[in-house]
């Protein structure tokens, strides 16, 4: 993403436009092609090395804050080598610094060549715990269409860093592609609610980090790393309300832009907690199997859901898990409200003790009881013997009151026949 001082946009009639690079222009594709140049060629360089290279081409480009866009995705896109973790470098320089201080005011015999052999210098570099002499290890190339889509994508990202609520509109909507875009969500931990708007259109409305009183640089964070997803879609519209610079306004983008997502497919991106979590469930979940393929349960006017896990037991019976983190606390009463009306529906909540306080969770018991004995609470991810207990303890309740209802059928059915 760019710096606030990096964008380039205008603001007008309460609207913000993106002043979005022309990626079949000549001078940009030659500019990018420049500054990529100096990284493929710096490896082994020392970051400022670098930046005196930039700071020419930036100095002689037309558009100077585009130039300086570019520089700043490829320093972040490159690899530099960290401090070595065991040197005290402070200590290293003074001792040299001491040394070489003492030997010049003996006014004895000085020399460079006398110097570098009284006081050879250390193996590693003294300054490597400076950011400006990180050295450069790695550079993943880009060609220039490459880095100016990536620099159009990083335009709407740093402007949803100061959004307050943002509404996706989806027009005839691939089933894959919804798909793919929810895993994108429930990746980037993302809060939303999704609304059918018609017969071929649905609504995504995700809150922005400004509408949270905590964690909101995080979550804006998230927010922006989620957006290269949206383009994936074939139709979509972004409408974002955005406060920046003292100014409130509209953000709109849709396909017209012609913006190119650098993201491929989401079930390579999975959370190393998420991982950890399928493992230990292969060998210590019985009698339950982590279902592959989530669905999505349609609630009717309230829109729809999107469990973030599925199970199956030995019988074949399957029972879905969705999580309320830290900023979902916003949908957890619709959901509660679903699940009270809905005790059919095989579908248990985990609900992180971050979201919601004990005091909050009780009157949400009292106010939804059905619900809550579907519910759980957990401290950032859920442990196994949690879900599976919760998992049993729900079919066995389903099991009861088909029991129940069984009897009372019967019941029924002798004193009719009496």
């Amino acid at each position: 993403m760019l710096n606030t001082d990096l964008l380039r946009s205008t603001f007008r009639n309460g609207k913000f436009f993106c002043r979005f690079a022309d990626v079949s222009k000549e001078e940009n594709l030659a500019l990018a092609a420049s500054l990529s140049a100096v990284f493929r060629e710096g490896v082994n360089k020392c970051r400022c090395d670098l930046a005196a290279l930039t700071k020419n081409i930036i100095a002689a480009a037309s558009d100077p804050k585009l130039a300086a866009g570019m520089e700043k995705l490829l320093f972040d896109s490159a690899e530099f080598d960290a401090p070595d973790p065991d040197t005290d470098y402070v200590a290293m320089r003074r001792e040299l610094f001491e040394r070489s201080g003492a030997a010049i005011a003996s006014r004895g015999e000085f020399s460079e060549e006398h110097y570098r052999r009284s006081f050879p210098l250390p193996e590693l570099d003294i300054y490597g715990d400076l950011p400006d002499f990180e050295v450069l290890r790695s550079f993943r190339d880009l060609t220039p269409e490459a880095l100016l889509h990536r620099y159009n994508i990083a335009l709407v990202q740093t402007m949803l860093l100061y959004a307050s609520k943002l509404t996706l509109r989806l027009s005839d909507p691939r089933h894959s592609e919804l798909r793919k875009l929810v895993r994108f969500m429930k990746f980037f931990r993302l809060l939303a609610q999704i609304r059918r708007c018609g017969e071929n259109t649905l609504e995504v409305e995700l809150s922005g980090p400004g509408a949270l009183l905590e964690n909101a640089r995080k979550y804006g964070l998230l927010l922006g790393a989620f957006f290269p997803a949206v383009p994936l879609l074939k139709k979509y519209k972004l409408r974002a309300e955005v406060e920046i610079r003292s100014r409130k306004g509209i953000l709109e983008v849709d396909q017209s832009a012609a913006l190119v997502s650098h993201y491929g497919n989401i079930s390579a991106y999975v959370p190393e907690e998420i991982r950890l979590f399928h493992r230990l469930f292969r060998e210590k979940g019985a009698p339950w199997t982590v279902v592959g393929e989530t669905p999505f349960i349609n609630m009717g006017k309230k829109g729809i859901c999107f469990p973030d896990l599925s199970f199956r037991n030995e019988r074949g019976e399957i029972c879905h898990l969705e999580l309320f983190h830290r900023w979902h606390k916003g949908e957890l009463r619709s959901r509660l409200e679903f699940m009270e009306q809905n005790p059919e529906i095989p579908l248990i909540a985990g609900i992180d003790r971050g979201a919601v306080n004990d005091e909050s969770f009780a009157l949400l018991v009292s106010e939804f009881p059905g619900a809550a004995a579907r519910c759980f609470r957990f401290r950032d991810f859920p442990g196994v013997e949690t879900v599976v207990r919760n998992l049993n303890r729900f079919i066995e309740d389903i099991q009861e009151k088909e029991r129940k209802k069984n009897e009372r059928g019967k019941r029924k059915t002798s004193r009719v026949g009496s």
